[in-house]
C-alpha cells in the first residue's frame, strides 16, 4: 500500500476540495515547482491542522510570499547557545518551510535536487538532551507524515508527542 493510500485510510479528507494554485503561479512565486506528493496533500486535504498540532501551509501567490501564512523561503537559525557547526544540507541548498506547531518546531524541505527529491527536515525548538535541533528525513510529506503515525523514524520528529505513534489522527482546514 502506498503512502498516500495510508493516509487516506488513516486520516479522512474534508469533503469539498481545496482550490490548488495553478502550475504557472507557483513556479513565478516560488521560482520552482512543488513536489508532487505535497500538491496531492494540498489537493486532498488542503491547508488546515494535523490533530491540532502539525500546521501545513499553503502555496501562497508570489505577491502573498511572507506576507500570509503558506509556503516561504526559510533560513536555518542557529540554535541558542549552541555554536559550531550547521548540518551540510542546510549549507548546500535553501529551505522551504511549509508547517509550524505550537511548540515552535518549524517543518521545511531542504530544496536541494528537483522537487520530487526534496527532503524533510524538521527544527525541534525543544530537542531532548543530546538529540540535534535539526533532523533530515529522506522522504517526501505523506510518507514522513506516515512514519511518524506509526513510529517508523529512530525518534519522534517534533518536540511534543501530539503525532508519534498515533493510531487516529485528524484533520481540520483552515
Amino acid at each position: 500500500m502506498s503512502s498516500r493510500d495510508e493516509l487516506l485510510r488513516l486520516l479522512k479528507p474534508p469533503a469539498e476540495k481545496w482550490a490548488l494554485l495553478s502550475t504557472d503561479e507557483i513556479l513565478h512565486g516560488y521560482g520552482t515547482a512543488l513536489p508532487g506528493d505535497y500538491l496531492w496533500l494540498m489537493e486532498t486535504y488542503g491547508p488546515g491542522e494535523v490533530s491540532d498540532y502539525l500546521g501545513i501551509l499553503p502555496p501562497v501567490g508570489a505577491s502573498e510570499i511572507a506576507k500570509v501564512p503558506g509556503i516561504c523561503p526559510g533560513a536555518a537559525e542557529q540554535e541558542e547557545g549552541v555554536e559550531g557547526i550547521e548540518p551540510e544540507y542546510l549549507v548546500h541548498g535553501g529551505l522551504f518551510v511549509w508547517g509550524t506547531n505550537p511548540d515552535g518546531d518549524s517543518a521545511f524541505w531542504s530544496t536541494v535536487g528537483e522537487p520530487d527529491e526534496w527532503s524533510v527536515v524538521i527544527f525541534r525548538r525543544h530537542p531532548g538532551p543530546y538529540e540535534p535541533a535539526w533532523t533530515r528525513y529522506d522522504c517526501g510529506i505523506v510518507e514522513f507524515l506516515m512514519r511518524t503515525f506509526q513510529g517508523r523514524l529512530q525518534r519522534n520528529p517534533f518536540s511534543g508527542t501530539d503525532l508519534w505513534r498515533n493510531e487516529s489522527p485528524s484533520f481540520t482546514r483552515d
